[in-house]
């Protein structure tokens, strides 16, 4: 019994030592392994967060190849981990940029398959929530889009992607004013990125406001190397009219860097081309060069409208019709109903002009803003440019008293276009021979040191003197006139023009010595 109790003693020995050693050795395995894996995590969270600052340094600088630059890095930190919350819902950004900026086919297939990994990774991301706002307002949910940016915003949401989808969803649905806005906070979240800053310049453009010129100079000053930024200050200068020849050389070096650009950046050149050949009154030309822009991006309203602009100045038939195709592309953009009803008109096609104001107006109708104190404000009843493009055509048609009472709107809208619509009034009344009415709303348009904006006013208020016999003080605004028409490059015919009419005037009323003071004194303001 000894013997068998000594032997178990040593056995109980062996085996406890031995079990301790093995499971140290299991333990010390898996604390290393647990080292290891935490050690790899946090190497895979270190390198997945610097490949992503990579990708975001590449995405800033904003043309086609460097989105596409993005997303190979954005690819390479996936690898590390598929699931991985930033990757997805960067690539989402970049693959919605894509599409909805460069039109690129099967882009927007993958914006949606990597904004659904993103949502499962609860990605918390401007990139996410931004795609995710920019998709609803792609499918034609605008108030959608509009909506779920303000719950984020309640929540504490920020971010220059998430504003900038704000914006489109305020614009497509004609709140110009606060699309203005979220334009803007978009550009000051991300100023270096150069998208927000063209964003913010091509709604100017949009709604024929000023502004967009200043903002693409800036743009470009930033970043010469951007193509879209670059496409908007030529759009700008041909808008304006100011420096075409410069546009017009922008046009031809982005377009000699033809393998560089987008499908709808090729189009968007051609239609500024396009554009440029209407001012130099090569209509069939643009016409031409609009519909090959109109072949790589059917969308492209710019391209849409000069082909419109074209057929209208042509005097065609078919211009109305191209008008209406523009507005079914962007109506949400007054400068193309406005230009589009005056061309429309000097066409002789006045029934469509009004019939484009009213589209305008059927749009834009129910869109409010609130004022300071709070209450609601129609946006039709500030906006006199709607005001003075009906009034005018509706005085054109000979209906003087509707004419009139849109001139009044016009006037009460109190707005940036307040000197022209107390011009548009006067002149009506001018035409009814109503001279002391139409004095006094010209008087403060037209200042007697001659600093007044408006080269018209100064021309209606020389006409009034003239009915009243006040040939010298007439003389000065007639002088007035010129000096403004000059200064905003009107024609040289034009100014001829207006200088012999004086002249004759003044002879056939037995003025003949303050005539040949008129003529010595204007020539010298005209060359």
């Amino acid at each position: 019994m000894a013997t068998e109790g000594t032997e178990n003693t040593s056995w109980k020995k062996r085996e406890s030592f031995g079990s301790a050693m093995v499971q140290i050795l299991i333990v010390g395995l898996l604390l290393a392994l647990t080292v290891f894996l935490v050690y790899r995590r946090g190497s895979n969270k270190r390198d997945i967060a610097e490949l992503m600052t990579q990708a975001r340094q590449a995405a800033v600088k904003g043309n086609l190849a460097d989105t596409k630059k993005a997303l190979t890095l954005a690819d390479e930190a996936l690898a590390k981990d598929a699931n991985a919350g930033d990757p997805n819902a960067f690539e989402a950004a970049m693959y919605t940029d894509l599409w909805m900026i460069h039109h690129e086919a099967g882009a927007e297939a993958k914006a949606k398959e990597f904004l659904d990994k993103a949502k499962k990774a609860d990605a918390q991301t401007e990139d996410r929530y931004g795609a995710e706002a920019l998709h609803m307002v792609a499918a034609g949910n605008a108030k959608g889009a509009e909506d779920f940016v303000e719950e984020l915003r309640k929540k504490g949401g920020s971010g220059a992607r998430i504003f900038y989808a704000q914006a489109l969803a305020l614009k497509h649905q004609g709140n110009l004013k606060l699309a203005g806005t979220a334009f803007k906070a978009a550009m000051d979240k991300a100023w270096k990125d150069l998208n927000y800053a063209s964003g913010w310049g091509e709604a100017l453009m949009d709604e024929g406001t000023p502004g967009a010129l200043d903002t693409f100079m800036k743009a470009t000053g930033q970043n010469p190397e951007h193509f879209r930024a670059r496409l908007g200050l030529a759009l700008a200068r041909v808008q304006k009219k100011d420096r075409v020849g410069d546009a017009e050389n922008i046009i031809k070096e982005v377009l000699a860097r033809d393998a560089e650009l987008s499908p709808p950046q090729k189009a968007r050149a051609m239609a500024i081309g396009a554009a440029i050949l209407n001012i130099q009154q090569q209509y069939d030309s643009a016409i031409q060069a609009a519909d090959q822009a109109l072949t790589l991006n059917p969308e492209d309203p710019w391209a849409l409208q000069a082909k419109a602009n074209a057929l209208a100045l042509k005097k065609d038939p078919g211009a109305a019709a191209a008008y209406d195709a523009v507005i079914a592309k962007a109506p949400f953009a007054p400068t193309f109903y406005f230009e589009g009803a005056a061309n429309l008109q000097k066409a002789g096609q006045a029934d469509a002009a009004m019939a484009l104001l009213s589209k305008y107006e059927t749009f834009f109708k129910n869109v409010k803003n609130q004022t300071i104190d709070g209450k609601d404000e129609i946006y039709l009843d500030r906006d006199d440019r709607y005001w003075l493009a009906r009034g005018e055509l509706l005085r054109i048609g000979g209906k003087q008293d509707d004419a009139m009472a849109a001139f009044d709107k016009a006037i009460a809208a109190k707005s940036l276009n307040l000197s022209r619509a107390y011009y548009s009034k006067a002149a009506l009344l001018l035409e009814k021979k109503e001279y002391d009415k139409a004095g006094e709303l010209l008087v403060d348009i037209t200042p007697p040191d001659g600093t007044g904006r408006l080269a018209e006013a100064y021309l209606a208020m020389g006409e009034i003197l003239f009915q009243k016999k006040e040939w010298g003080p007439g003389c000065q605004n007639y002088a007035f006139a010129l000096t403004r028409m000059k200064a905003s490059q009107e024609p040289r015919e034009k100014l001829n023009d207006v200088l012999t009419e004086v002249e004759k005037r003044l002879k056939k009323a037995n003025q003949k010595d303050i005539a040949k003071v008129w003529v010595e004194e204007a020539k010298p303001l005209i060359q």
